[in-house]
């Protein structure tokens, strides 16, 4: 999911197309100026068409291919996602080093091997179906949980009067 979004995106390259600095813009939307004007590039090439779900390239071979239109045609990073459009030239950039690195078969490596998510199968029973051992746990542990976020709390405010004091 992005960040901004495409509405945003959309006013703000038409904004700076009509004349609008991309520092002025950046400054109002606490948006970097550079975002701005990569924005304001994928837009005029693209138009209305800009900043829609894409698929991102799925295969190594996709991947090579937006890799060569950048070097026949001597584009920058930044320009060939523009041309792709594509929601930053980070992928790219990864996409480069792998190649650079790895080549080819770097590019084929897809898997991430992020860890499953584990979820409990506990169902939740209401306070009358619970018994009073079950009753005293749930109690002890949000006992613990409201320290927790106590401890959190005071910890950021701590924070807060630090900072305060620096000024």
């Amino acid at each position: 999911m992005s960040k901004y979004s495409r509405e945003l995106k959309l006013i703000t390259a038409q904004e700076c197309l009509g004349g609008k600095s991309s520092r002025i813009l950046a400054n109002d939307l606490s948006i970097s100026s550079r975002q701005i004007r990569y924005w304001t590039q994928v837009f005029s090439i693209h138009g209305k068409n800009s900043f829609l779900p894409n698929p991102h390239a799925s295969s190594a071979k996709t991947k090579l291919q937006a890799l060569k239109l950048m070097w026949t045609n001597g584009w920058s990073l930044t320009h060939t996602s523009a041309v792709l459009n594509q929601s930053s030239p980070g992928s790219l950039s990864v996409w480069l080093k792998i190649y650079n690195e790895s080549g080819f078969r770097g590019l084929q490596r897809i898997s991430i091997n992020r860890p499953t998510m584990i979820q409990s199968n506990t169902t939740q029973k209401s306070d009358s179906e619970m018994t009073t051992a079950e009753l005293k746990e749930e109690l002890a542990y949000l006992r613990a949980e409201n320290a927790v976020l106590k401890k959190l709390e005071e910890l950021d405010q701590a924070k807060r009067r630090k900072t305060k004091k620096k000024r």
